[in-house]
């Protein structure tokens, strides 16, 4: 008996010790404001608690609240800004405290830094003045694709006769297959005819180019030697 006895006193002195602990243990609401060293805003502040182990952070105007105990630590931290330690005052009466954070930049700001390919200016200087020979393979194949560029752009462009002729002949083919099936130019005595003209007078043959003629040479006459 003598042995519960002393369990059960065991059991009641940690149970006050505890709930007097928890009595002195006074939760503090801390609310404010985080601004920088020159009185912007800065938001999305991560903010932590030494003592409670729980963290909170500030919304897109600045402000924050987080739980807190008197004589707690709170860190202060936010990307471009030096970290900022708040000490709650352990005198502090009351539930609530209201305080606004300074944060101070931690970014240094440069000018604008240019990269070039050359080491020094002697060697920029050595590679504006020195001329470099162009490869006349290269030269050439710029040449040959410029050319070839224009004249796609001028197969493509439509002269203002060209376009007003097309959309005549256009209108004129829809007024007279208007209601019925359009009209086939394979079955077209005409077309036929057109085309036979074209072939005789030599529509379709090839002229060759100039670089590619070539000229006959006559063989010479052996001279009879006396």
């Amino acid at each position: 008996m003598k042995k519960y006895l002393v369990i059960c006193i065991m059991l009641a002195m940690s149970v006050a010790s505890v709930s007097a602990q928890d009595e002195n243990k006074r939760f503090i609401q801390i609310d404010g404001l985080t601004a920088d060293d020159k009185g912007f805003i800065v938001p999305d502040v991560s903010i932590y608690s030494k003592h409670l182990k729980r963290g909170a952070a500030s919304d897109h105007r600045g402000i924050f609240s987080i739980i807190s105990l008197p004589g707690d630590t709170i860190f202060f931290s936010a990307i471009g800004y030096k970290s900022t330690i708040l000490t709650v005052p352990p005198s502090i009466t009351g539930n609530h405290f209201i305080t606004d954070v300074i944060l101070v930049t931690d970014t240094i700001m440069i000018g604008e830094v240019l990269v070039l390919p050359w080491k020094t200016y002697s060697e920029f200087k050595r590679a504006v003045v020195e001329n470099k020979p162009v490869d006349p393979l290269i030269e050439n194949m710029e040449y040959n694709l410029a050319l070839v560029e224009q004249q796609i752009w001028s197969d493509m462009r439509a002269t203002p006769g060209e376009a007003y002729r097309y959309t005549m002949q256009q209108m004129s083919d829809n007024l007279y297959t208007r209601g019925q099936m359009p009209a086939n130019n394979l079955l077209n005595p005409f077309a036929w005819q057109k085309f036979a003209q074209g072939v005789k007078s030599g529509l379709l043959k090839n002229e060759p180019s100039t670089s590619t003629k070539t000229k006959k040479v006559k063989p010479r006459k052996k001279k009879k030697n006396d």
